[in-house]
């Protein structure tokens, strides 16, 4: 089959013919219909020099961590799943640390290697992954569900963790309507009626924004954050000058969710927010959330904005990802 795999670190992916991988004990094989690609690849690929201690990657690995396809083999000691069936794959967690028993999977003390992070991810024909990391969903295009699993879950969950301050007359930041922000804004438009304003510096973007039911769409600059007009502010490029952004735009009692990986850094002191906000980090989403998310997109709500490349193209649509030419979710289907 043909994979595009990580061989050594700083040194460009291949595209190489390996063998079809068999499912071990506790494992399912999945035909790969579609992956996502995000900036965390882009990360791996360009930037990483070893493996972070939480992640444990060893090379060579296939990349891929956003995954759809169909049910192809049970490995041994699996059942309950049908050959066929459309599913994705999302974090597995041991499922007996203290995380896990509350069911905040991806917060899990033990977490061993994940598809893409550690195990061979999909951007290939078939994937393995372990059972608990798959989750059925339905009748969807697994392709187009695939970026549910990062996208839509890790959005989600931001969401979801200040939903009690979104409440009738609150208003809602979200900067970055790329592929976790564009779902942002119909997780909040489903779930809250929170007045909705979208940052982003492209035009193309912003318009997807509006189409989507934003109900203010501004460009990402100083300008722009005006100061204490948010309750909540969700910022999905987590890079310096978006977080002071949040940190001028935030209200007292309000909280910024820092989602992206943009590295930003800011001085802290009492002064840097109003009193009482709160600013938090966040990580991906568990699976109870993900079925949640599942059953949104079942009953219309919500609908990924993806664009397909083949995968002989993946370097092509990395590429424009890393440009900022990609609207919505790029992908990738073998």
């Amino acid at each position: 089959m043909k994979a595009y795999r990580l061989l050594q670190w700083q040194q460009p992916p291949q595209l190489l013919d390996i063998p079809v991988p068999e499912p071990g004990p506790g494992q399912v094989r999945l035909k790969v219909a579609g992956n996502g690609i995000c900036q965390s690849d882009l990360h791996l690929i360009h930037e990483w020099i070893a493996s972070p201690p939480h992640i444990k990657v060893e090379l060579p690995m296939t990349i891929g961590h956003e995954v759809g396809g169909w049910v192809d083999k049970e490995g041994p000691g699996v059942s309950g799943f049908e050959t066929g069936q459309a599913a994705v794959v999302t974090i597995a967690g041991c499922g007996h640390c203290r995380y896990c028993a509350q069911g905040w999977n991806q917060y899990c003390m033990h977490k061993d290697a994940q598809v893409g992070m550690g195990l061979d991810g999909g951007l290939a024909e078939y994937v393995v992954a372990p059972a608990n990391a798959v989750v059925p969903v339905g009748d969807m295009d697994p392709a187009e569900a695939a970026p549910l699993t990062d996208a839509g879950l890790s959005s989600y969950h931001a969401v979801k963790r200040v939903l009690p301050l979104l409440t009738g007359g609150s208003t809602v930041a979200v900067i970055g309507v790329g592929g976790l922000g564009h779902m942002a804004i119909q997780e909040l438009k489903a779930t809250c009626a929170a007045r909705i304003i979208a940052f982003d510096l492209s035009e193309t973007t912003l318009e997807l924004a509006r189409e989507l039911g934003a109900d203010e769409c501004r460009k990402s600059d100083d300008a722009n954050f005006e100061p204490m007009s948010a309750d909540v502010v969700l910022d999905f490029v987590g890079a310096a000058p978006t977080i002071a952004g949040a940190a001028k735009m935030i209200r007292p009692l309000g909280h910024i969710v820092v989602v992206g990986r943009g590295s930003g850094s800011v001085d802290f002191n009492h002064r840097f927010m109003p009193y009482g906000a709160t600013l938090s980090t966040t990580f991906g989403g568990s699976k109870i959330e993900l079925m949640e998310l599942i059953g949104l997109v079942e009953a219309g709500y919500i609908k990924p904005h993806i664009t397909r490349y083949p995968l002989n193209s993946v370097e092509k649509a990395l590429d424009r990802l890393a440009k900022g030419e990609i609207t919505g979710r790029a992908v990738i289907v073998p």
